[in-house]
Parts: C-alpha cells; sequence; structure tokens
C-alpha cells in the first residue's frame, strides 16, 4: 500500500525515486533510448536467460566497391587545327624528312601527296605496297603519333582505304574522299602481329590499362592525344568489327559534287499495237441485165493519134544574091518585033 502511494506520488511530483525505495548497487543500468516517435523503449536486459529474446544480428552487407577509374596514358595532346595545309604542309614534311610526292590535283582532296616508304620510323603498308595517298595533313598527323605507337613496340601498320571517294552512311562525303582518313587492320608489335578482328577484346572499361591487350591499349592512347575527330574501334558498331578508324578533321577542302549515281533505266512504255490496214473495199459487181433487154457491148472508144513533137521548121538558107556578069560593052538585043499574022 505504502508502495502504490510513492508510486503516485512520484508521478505528480516528478521526483527522480521513492526515498523509502533503494537501488541495489549491483542492479544493472538500464537505457532508454529515446525513438523518433517521442516514446522510450525499454532495452531487452542482458543474461544468458535473455538470450532468446534477443533479435538477430542484421547480415553485414558489403558496399559496393567504387568503379575503378580508368588509366590516363602519359601522351602528348595535340589539335588538328595546328597542322597547316598547303604548301606549309609540303613544307613541313620536307623539312621533317618524309618521302613524298606532291601530286598536282586530286578529286576531293586539298593538298594531294604520294607518301613511299616510313613515317617516322613506322611502315605503312596496304597490302604488299608501302604506298599512300593521301592528304598532306593526314602524313603529317601520323608523323606526330609515331612516338606514342613506338612505346608500345609498334614497326609496321597495315591499313586499307587512305583515300576512297565515297559516301558515308548519312548521305555525305566520307573523310575518306578527302583523304584525311586511314583504316588500320593489322599491327605488328616487334616480330608479333596482331588483328583487330582477332585480337581487339571489347567492352574493356579500361583500355588503357597495362593488362589490356596491345591494340587496346593502342587506341586508348590515340585517342588520348586528341588529334583524331574520329577514332572508331570494333566497340562503335559493327561496321567497324576489323578495324580501327582514324580520321583528322577538315580545314579547306575544296567543294566537290557528291559522286551521282546512275538513275535507274525508266521501263520503256509498252508501244501499244499498230491498228490493222482496212481492208480494201470490194466493188460490187454491175447488176446483171433483165432477161427481155439484150446486152450491148459498147465499142471501145479509139486511142486519139500519139502526138507529134513539134519541130520548129529549119530556116532555109539565104542565097546570096549575085550581080549577072555581063561582058563589057554588051548591050542587050532589042526585043524583035513579031510579024503580024497574015
Amino acid at each position: 500500500m505504502k508502495r502504490v502511494l510513492c508510486l503516485t506520488v512520484l508521478a505528480l511530483s516528478g521526483a527522480p525515486g521513492c526515498v523509502r525505495e533503494t537501488r541495489p548497487e549491483h542492479a544493472p543500468a538500464y537505457a532508454y533510448p529515446v525513438t523518433a516517435y517521442g516514446w522510450v523503449a525499454p532495452a531487452v536486459p542482458s543474461g544468458p536467460h535473455y538470450a532468446s529474446l534477443a533479435p538477430p544480428p542484421a547480415a553485414f552487407t558489403p558496399a559496393s566497391a567504387p568503379a575503378q577509374a580508368a588509366s590516363r596514358p602519359d601522351v602528348p595532346s595535340f589539335q588538328s587545327s595546328e597542322l597547316p595545309s598547303g604548301d606549309a604542309c609540303v613544307a613541313e614534311l620536307t623539312r621533317l624528312g618524309v618521302g613524298f610526292s606532291r601530286l598536282d590535283e586530286k578529286r576531293g582532296i586539298a593538298t594531294p601527296v604520294e607518301v613511299v616508304g616510313k613515317i617516322n620510323g613506322i611502315r605503312y603498308q596496304s597490302g604488299t605496297s608501302t604506298y599512300m595517298l593521301a592528304d598532306c595533313r593526314l602524313v603529317l598527323a601520323l608523323h606526330r603519333v609515331a612516338p606514342v605507337l613506338a612505346e608500345l613496340g609498334v614497326t609496321t601498320v597495315r591499313f586499307s582505304g587512305a583515300y576512297s571517294y565515297r559516301m558515308s552512311r548519312v548521305g555525305r562525303l566520307s573523310l575518306h574522299a578527302h583523304g584525311l582518313a586511314l583504316d588500320v587492320h593489322e599491327v605488328q608489335f616487334g616480330t608479333s602481329w596482331q588483328s583487330v578482328e582477332r585480337d581487339f577484346a571489347r567492352g574493356l572499361p579500361d583500355g588503357c590499362a597495362g593488362q589490356s591487350p596491345l591494340l587496346n591499349q593502342l587506341g586508348c592512347r590515340l585517342r588520348a592525344t586528341h588529334l583524331f575527330k574520329e577514332l572508331l574501334t570494333p566497340d562503335y558498331d559493327a561496321d567497324h568489327y576489323n578495324h580501327i578508324h582514324l580520321a583528322i578533321a577538315p580545314v579547306d577542302v575544296p567543294k566537290a559534287e557528291p559522286p551521282k549515281l546512275p538513275k535507274p533505266a525508266k521501263p520503256k512504255p509498252k508501244s501499244a499495237p499498230k491498228p490493222a490496214p482496212k481492208p480494201a473495199p470490194m466493188l460490187e459487181p454491175a447488176p446483171a441485165p433483165d432477161d427481155g433487154e439484150p446486152t450491148v457491148e459498147p465499142w471501145p472508144e479509139e486511142a486519139p493519134p500519139p502526138a507529134k513533137p513539134e519541130t520548129k521548121p529549119a530556116k532555109a538558107k539565104a542565097k546570096p544574091k549575085h550581080a549577072p556578069t555581063r561582058p563589057a560593052g554588051h548591050r542587050p538585043a532589042a526585043k524583035r518585033a513579031r510579024p503580024a499574022a497574015s
């Protein structure tokens, strides 16, 4: 009874506890955490007989590992706008010692050149030929990135389509038509050849990593130079499954009309059949005479005599009049008188 009264007084007065009721020293201290809802939830006492009442430990779920940052290769950075064109580009290639010959004109190319031999120590080969027809700016770009290739041990590059006057899928002239693009199919690293179709690993998150295939490292390092406007690998689409497309931005490409495709021949209209000639009208036979009248055959008309051709009468030649010749002193005889009749 006294305990109930003490609790009532404590609830009304807010006293920390009952005076007569003391807490044993060995009693455990209870924590009453305040939840977000404002009420106190008593904690489950510890002890061997309370172990069954404790909630099971929550399963520890480790946080997902952060994405590994892509490697940043230590390569120089370039800008394609720094590549000169025209006579300045030709003079720069001459100064660098590149073996080439300049062409007078080539459809679609601003400064056409023919390269034979290596470009800054790298041999570019198309099939079995080391001949390359391209714009001078592309050759100068390949000379700039040659040290990047040499660091990976590149000695020879097999390519196709450096210059090809054709349209792209988007309906404009391809950069190949301007001699500013190159399709790399195989690369020789030291003494071993690697094919893009066979040895390029697709879908790698970090192509520049040291454990990535050499072709992936090559594409990643060339991209890091920022020199190429287009750098398309087999990861881009199915059209590039067997090559790496490299192209620089054009500067002063000539305005050339796209190739005109031959128009499909229109089917000739079928000529209408000629109408059949009308049959000649049939002459009706003369009506038969009546039985009571004799038939009289008309006499055939006589043909007129043939007309004689008009002939002009020949003019008679006038005989010259000669004066009578009489001997001198001749007198004409007098007319004799006729005798009168007796």
